[in-house]
């Protein structure tokens, strides 16, 4: 203090008059402050006010639940797709598959990510066929140590609990439902019925299917409940076929806490029943669906009253008369989502809900991430799960361009009893054998597959795979030629494939880039 006094200028305390003024500056000085001081505190208050808000960005204390949706770029500029350099969290990458065990392959599993990261949840039904499970479990969701499964029975299964998500849901869901006669059941006989393969189906009442639309909500719940630290909840099925190393590349570049529902779109309720524009994509179950915390958090939140009552009733009953009038609980999931203003991201064709078998490589996604896929045969999905390991790059995912290797690498140029169109393809010019079939394929310019039946041919200008399929004459089949009647011969499904064409197609798409998607709902299955 004795420096600062000798700074100060002696005339002006000494003067007549100079220590009054003095003191009036001084308390000039403080009125100012305190001005001041009020002034940031009111700022800082509205600061406060602001990020408390729930439609703002952040919660002052950090709440995802308070987080509001990134704004929409629409911008002509905007990307078409991603600009991600990613690489993978396996270790080794990739591995000789040739006499390894599954252990040996599952030691190179990032399960660091599961315990902090992703939680992984199963959905499956105790009446659904065994060999469907068996593979699931000995091949995709082997190595996940800590994996949710929810049932419609509690069971065990490869030493994992299989939890009954059903078992606590509200007493409503039971009254006045005939579907849940099928639960009813399953509780009173369930440790009774025979759960061997090819014994799933057999001699039975119940119908499995009625109950899995009742399952989504709670065992959104359920999961949130038994782990409620994790960023990203993934929910899956018996017969879907998942990526991991895709997945875990693709939430490392999104924000766990910006309300996310990432799948594959399709076409749910009306949000305006006047207005059929006004439709409600939602995440197709198949194919799987990923939540981030945030959307959990907003999806899953009660009002609470001054004595700590819940004002609003569970997600699980609050939509169960919506569940009762719709076929789809995926759909009443997005429904549920979207009244809490949570869109659909959708993310078709990395979650693809078609079979591999089924898949139609061409050129719109041939060089896009491959994540999950629908409906995966047991035969495949063993098969896939094993090759994949082979086909690992640390610096890019598996792109179709590579799948396309799992069938068609060594495929033959043509398979008998085999239809490898599906719902697909044009009709082509009659032929009255495959091989006239093959040769007008050839001279086709687009035609890079084809089928014969009944003596018709059907060409595609993309690969399939296909699946076998048994002779047949269908109600609706053309009629045969006047004094003629269609032979067995005839009635087969023998499908070929353009060879040359082919390879000179595959060789000319090479894929300079990984084309990460951006979300969207027009661009779907």
């Amino acid at each position: 203090m004795g420096r600062l006094l000798a700074y100060i200028p002696c005339p002006s305390l000494c003067a007549p008059g100079g220590r009054k003024g003095w003191n009036r500056r001084i308390r000039q000085f403080f009125a100012i402050s305190i001005v001041v001081c009020l002034l940031i505190s009111s700022l800082l208050k509205l600061s406060s006010e602001y990020y408390d808000d729930p439609t703002n960005n952040v919660s002052s204390n950090g709440d995802p639940a308070q987080r509001r949706e990134p704004p929409k770029d629409d911008s002509p500029r905007r990307p078409e797709y991603f600009q991600w350099q990613t690489t993978s969290s396996f270790s080794p990458v990739s591995q000789d598959i040739t006499g390894t065990s599954t252990e040996q392959l599952c030691n190179s599993f990032p399960q660091h990510l599961l315990e902090g990261m992703v939680q992984p949840v199963l959905k499956m039904g105790s009446t659904e066929d065994r060999t469907k499970i068996e593979a699931q479990l000995e091949s995709v969701s082997t190595c996940i140590r800590d994996l949710l499964i929810f049932s419609d029975l509690d069971e065990s299964l490869h030493g994992r609990q299989v939890i009954d998500i059903l078992e606590e849901v509200a007493a409503a869901y039971h009254f006045e439902n005939d579907d849940f006669g099928n639960y009813t059941y399953l509780r009173q006989f369930g440790s009774n019925l025979d759960m061997s393969p090819g014994k799933a189906n057999e001699s039975r009442t119940i119908d499995g299917w009625k109950l899995d639309k009742y399952k989504f909500l709670p065992m959104i719940e359920r999961a949130w409940t038994m782990r409620p630290d994790r960023r990203w909840y993934f929910f899956y099925e018996t017969d879907t076929y998942v990526v991991w190393d895709t997945l875990f590349r693709l939430l490392a570049n999104l924000d766990h806490e910006t309300p996310l529902y990432i799948g594959s779109a399709s076409p749910g309720r009306l949000g305006d029943a006047q207005d059929p524009g006004s439709v409600t994509w939602f995440a197709n179950g198949g194919p799987g669906f990923a939540l981030s915390r945030a959307a959990m958090v907003r999806l899953l939140h009660r009002e609470v009253g001054r004595d700590g009552d819940y004002l609003e009733p569970s997600l699980s009953y609050r939509w169960l008369d919506l569940l009762r009038a719709d076929p789809c609980g995926d759909s009443i999931l997005g429904w549920a989502l979207r009244d809490v203003g949570i869109t659909l991201s959708g993310f078709w064709p990395m979650f693809n809900p078609y079979p591999l078998h089924g898949i139609s490589f061409s050129q719109p996604y041939w060089c896009q991430p491959v994540l999950t896929m629908h409906k995966t045969k047991p035969e495949d999905m063993i098969k896939l799960w094993k090759w994949e390991h082979s086909r690992r790059a640390i610096d890019r995912p598996l792109i179709y361009r590579d799948l396309y290797d799992f069938h068609h690498k060594d495929r033959p140029f043509y398979l008998e009893d085999w239809d490898n169109m599906g719902g697909e393809g044009h009709r082509g010019p009659a032929a009255g054998s495959f091989a006239e079939c093959g040769k007008a394929c050839g001279e086709d310019a687009g035609c890079l597959q084809y089928r014969w039946h009944l003596r018709n041919c059907t060409f595609t200008n993309s690969i399939r795979y296909g699946e076998p399929r048994a002779p047949e004459i269908p109600t609706d089949a053309p009629m045969a030629p006047e004094g003629h009647e269609w032979t067995y011969e005839e009635s087969r499904f023998v499908s070929g494939w353009s060879a040359p064409k082919i390879a000179l197609w595959y060789d000319d798409h090479q894929c300079e880039a990984v084309q990460w998607v951006r979300p969207s709902l027009t661009r779907i299955f």
